[in-house]
């Protein structure tokens, strides 16, 4: 026990590394062996987090309590927020396949929040295991093994047989002794967001890991401005509890909204980021075009994830989990929005609301595929000719009627064009419409097409306000 109230606690330990290399696996295995025997009734769920506990070789029981941070590329803003409530990472690195992206990705972050990490060489009982190419890569990139007289601990573990795993845990220890963490038990409180999602049954439920002070049923917290009454406490094998201490992992129920992934819960209210920034997202003119949004998803890691992948270029007008409704299609329509749902389903009654309204809903159990949507749709806005090939240009010489109708006279200045041609009206530079080459006329006759230099009357379907000294350009996509 130190001073001011404080004591010491477990260690907060994020799992990182490039997918497929072991890291749930890994964390199952630590979990199946180490973790606390459940009480009768007891159910095992995922929250994000878990405390396993450890008995040392002296016999004393210490606790570490692991987050299970997401491994995918497009979730590196999660695995980021992840780290906010971490003491120290473990870096899973495959044996078999050594330094990946995503192992460079963490190990940036992991260089630019200086967290202290320990790297578990998964995969070790493999016939293909390279433990020396990895430790060789390490190397490279600036971290140099224990072994090789550097100060990064690399400890060769299997997922699968249960190898290396109690030394990584009497490695964890040993760090965290090193770092004299302590907390207040007592003191102010403070807890950090690692998942949040909507449950249909229970409302929003927020997995926190609390930093300082201790959570009880019935207290007043707030996440930014978003209020809880805390309802229920609940940890990793489903039992309820009356309260909770500092590096505990617990699903709170209570709040009136699903809270941000990664934000900092206090019992103050603090002003929303996001509200600050609304006025300025809206911003769109037609010098400035931005493609408006707004985003659906089952859980708001993934929301956010799919928020943070966009530039300035695009404004999501607003976001929420859970499936598409008719606010959605209102707002979408009056914004001129489209909608993009991650792993949600739109009920038929709200797809008929949206066929009607002319609103796209665009959904996907693959984020990157929205993320390339969203993309393609950008590159137009900004350059709406980016996938066309011309096949003429013209020059609006001349104008004058017959019946009525207006005759553009045009001279072929590039390539031909033809009847049928998807058509530019362009003029100053801009594209200001869209149309198709209704006829063409030679004198007396009708033809086909026009070549370079020949003039021509044509029309055009739909009517088009043409001038003399306007552009046309003939298109195929």
């Amino acid at each position: 026990m130190t001073n001011n109230n404080k004591l010491t606690r477990p260690p907060i330990v994020a799992f990182m590394g490039h997918i497929d290399h072991g890291k749930t696996t890994l964390l199952d295995k630590i979990r199946s062996t180490n973790i606390w025997k459940k009480e009768a009734g007891g159910i095992t769920q995922h929250i994000g987090a878990y405390q396993a506990k450890v008995t040392e070789k002296n016999g004393q029981i210490k606790l570490i309590t692991f987050i299970d941070t997401p491994g995918h590329a497009a979730f590196i803003n999660m695995r980021a927020c992840g780290a906010k409530a971490t003491d120290m990472v473990v870096l899973v690195v495959s044996a078999v396949e050594g330094i990946m992206p995503q192992t460079k990705e963490c190990l940036d972050h992991i260089k630019k929040c200086d967290l202290p990490f320990i790297v578990a060489m998964n995969k070790i009982d493999l016939e293909n295991a390279a433990p020396d190419k990895v430790k060789g890569q390490l190397v490279e990139l600036g971290f140099t093994p224990e072994e090789y007289g550097g100060q990064t601990a690399v400890i060769p573990v299997s997922a699968k047989t249960g190898e290396g795993i109690d030394k990584l845990l009497e490695m964890i220890l040993l760090n965290a002794e090193v770092l004299e963490l302590t907390a207040d038990p007592k003191g102010d409180f403070e807890a950090a967001i690692i998942e949040s999602r909507l449950d249909k049954n229970r409302g929003p439920v927020a997995s926190l890991i609390i930093n300082n002070g201790t959570l009880k049923i019935g207290d007043i917290i707030y996440s930014e401005d978003i209020l809880c009454k805390v309802k229920a406490l609940i940890d990793c094998n489903g039992q309820q509890l009356k309260e909770a201490g500092p590096s505990t992992p617990v699903e709170v129920l209570g709040f009136e909204k699903v809270p941000a992934v990664s934000s900092l819960v206090t019992s103050n209210k603090t002003e929303s980021v996001n509200d600050k920034q609304t006025k300025v997202l809206l911003e769109s003119t037609e010098e400035n075009p931005k493609l408006k949004v707004i985003l659906k998803a089952d859980v708001k890691g993934t929301l956010e994830a799919l928020e943070n992948s966009f530039n300035e270029d695009v404004i999501v007008i607003s976001s929420g989990i859970g499936a598409v409704t008719d606010n959605d299609i209102f707002l979408a329509e009056a914004a001129k929005a489209q909608i993009f749902a991650f792993n949600v389903s739109t009920p038929k009654h709200i797809a008929e609301i949206a066929k009607t309204s002319k609103v796209r809903i665009f959904e996907s159990r693959i984020i990157y595929e929205i993320i390339e949507d969203i993309q393609n749709q950008v590159l137009h806005l900004l350059e709406p000719t980016i996938d066309e090939t011309v096949l003429g240009e013209g020059l609006i010489k001349a104008e004058f009627k017959i019946d009525k109708v207006r005759i553009s006279g045009v001279q072929c200045t590039k390539g031909e064009i033809n009847k049928g041609d998807l058509i530019h009206l362009k003029r100053d530079d801009k594209i200001i419409k869209d149309t198709k080459v209704e006829g063409i006329h030679q004198g007396k006759n009708i033809v086909e097409k026009l070549k370079v230099g020949a003039d021509c009357g044509m029309t055009f379907k739909p009517y088009i306000d043409f001038k003399v000294g306007d552009v046309i350009i003939a298109y195929k996509n």
